[in-house]
């Protein structure tokens, strides 16, 4: 890894800081003091940034990239331990410091840093092409984004709503989410659906236990032409198998009928209580999605006959 780009100015690294750490593709990033590539120039200067803090116990890890620089990585924490524990009094811990001090030796000069800061890693967004989630007002569809973005998907989103028949209550959560997920990306597009007529005139014609999967059906096939209009490849879905009834292998197989590209279903595997735990992450507020009940009892009363598969399947 070479030198990255230099921060002027002390003040703005919490926000720098925070920022980085929402960038897919980002491991793991550092603030780091460069200095010349010369050991008797960082001991002239090592008494200055260590002035400010307080520890009684430290220990020095370098990473010499420079393999032409004379001291191996052993020799380098050796000859700075004596002069730090020298210089300050403490000791010297390898298991548990309380100042870990980081040197990386690079070609053009040596990195001090003090702290390793983690991200989320996974691939940069935009790498691995552009799906198009279909977002609830619930926590399982962006959390599903959340997963595709980290795996380098960029990310539309399409909410669909009832309104008039209902209020603007879950247009507005999908907006709050958005611009949550947006972060990562920093810049997408939400595309609002009405609803409303459709699932009037299928609850006139249909009997109640197909309703839902028909539902979703007519949602899967606007969120494919939408997408394509988008050039995105695929759908994205929050489904978690067995959670509801409405998501048992049978309905998914149904819901995947009417689509003519993949949908891609990351949690499908993930129970609330994982889910609730990934939101965490996000920095979504689980309070709302606290009351977890089990879908078991949820399962029989709604499941397809291969005669209803068949009629479902053509509509």
């Amino acid at each position: 890894m070479g030198l990255g780009p230099t921060l002027s100015d002390e003040e703005c690294w919490p926000e720098v800081k925070s920022r980085l750490r929402e960038v897919f593709g980002v491991a793991k990033f550092y603030k780091a003091y460069e200095l010349p590539q010369d050991l008797d120039g960082l001991k002239a200067v090592l008494p200055q940034l260590l002035d400010a803090r307080k520890f009684s116990s430290f220990r020095i890890t370098t990473n010499r990239a420079d393999k032409r620089f004379p001291m191996n990585s052993e020799q380098v924490n050796r000859d700075l331990g004596t002069f730090v524990k020298e210089l300050t009094g403490a000791q010297v811990s390898l298991k548990e410091p309380e100042l870990s001090i980081y040197l990386d030796i690079q070609a053009r000069g040596i990195l001090v840093y003090f702290e390793e800061v983690k991200a989320h890693g996974g691939l940069p967004v935009g790498v691995s092409g552009k799906v198009a989630v279909m977002l609830s007002g619930g926590i399982d569809s962006p959390v599903a984004a959340w997963q595709m973005m980290k795996r380098g998907c960029q990310a539309m989103f399409v909410h669909f709503h009832s309104y008039p028949l209902v209020d603007r209550t879950s247009m507005g959560k999908a907006v709050d989410l958005v611009d949550h997920l947006n972060r990562h990306q920093y810049e997408s597009n939400l595309f609002m659906v009405p609803l409303g007529e459709i699932q009037k005139q299928i609850i006139l014609s249909c009997p109640p236990s197909y309703r839902v999967v028909l539902y979703r059906r007519f949602m899967v096939r606007i969120t494919e032409a939408l997408a394509k209009r988008n050039r995105a490849k695929a759908i994205v879905t929050g489904e978690s198998c067995g959670q509801v009834a409405s998501q048992t292998l049978e309905n998914i197989a149904v819901v995947d009928n009417a689509a003519g590209m993949p949908i891609l279903r990351p949690l499908i595997g993930n129970n609330k209580e994982e889910i609730v735990d990934i939101s965490r992450t996000l920095g979504h507020s689980p309070h709302r999605f606290s009351r977890i009940r089990t879908a078991v009892r949820y399962l029989y009363p709604n499941i397809l006959r291969p005669k209803q598969i068949s009629i479902l399947c053509c509509a």
